[in-house]
């Protein structure tokens, strides 16, 4: 498996646990915008969050593919994906996605990805760093006092991403960096003050 499906399937592994913890009075909890770029750009609501997932989510196996999505159609997932079983159906094309992931051979190969055309790779980072960073603030927005995401995660991305932080800060995906306390800094925490992220918000 390339190792960026790895990590894809690790980031997922971690968000689907943390809608599980997603409760009806929660859906409408405000989250911190995704990326730097226009359209993940603008807060989000929990339920707002999760829909964006679902629909990335279900194109995965065929943009993995190579197709093209005027060729498999445009409007093919149009509609709600999640319904009133959210964790269910977030399992189910997790599980889906994570097959394709593991499926694709070709690092290099071509996707057609809505943004553009990008490589296997980088489409799967693309992939990780949303769901990384949105099990985060999702996780942090029901209340929990813990980073979600584990160490042996957080390590490997930390060592394969950090070289390139620089681009992936000028494509809006990482923000500024946040600089590192003087005591021992977690591999989580090492990771998200890379992407500019707070890994404890509201608990300082």
């Amino acid at each position: 498996m390339l190792h960026e499906a790895e990590l894809f399937v690790m980031s997922e592994t971690v968000l689907v646990e943390v809608v599980g913890r997603v409760c009806a009075g929660h859906w409408d909890i405000v989250l911190p915008p995704l990326f730097e770029i226009p359209g993940f750009d603008e807060p989000p609501t929990v339920r707002q969050a999760v829909d964006r997932y679902a629909l990335e989510q279900a194109w995965v196996p065929d943009l993995l593919a190579g197709r093209r999505m005027e060729e498999v159609g445009p409007d093919r997932f149009d509609g709600d994906l999640i319904g009133d079983d959210a964790h269910g159906q977030v399992k189910r094309l997790s599980g889906v996605a994570c097959d394709a992931a593991a499926a694709a051979a070709d690092g290099n190969a071509i996707v057609h990805a809505p943004y553009g055309d990008v490589t296997t790779r980088d489409y799967l980072w693309r992939l990780t760093f949303a769901r990384t960073f949105t099990a985060h603030d999702i996780a942090f927005g029901l209340g929990t006092t813990a980073c979600p995401l584990t160490e042996e995660f957080a390590r490997a991305a930390l060592a394969a991403v950090e070289p390139e932080a620089s681009r992936w800060r000028t494509l809006g995906i990482f923000r500024e960096p946040l600089p590192l306390p003087e005591c021992h800094v977690s591999w989580r925490d090492q990771f998200l003050r890379l992407a500019g992220r707070d890994p404890h918000p509201g608990h300082h």
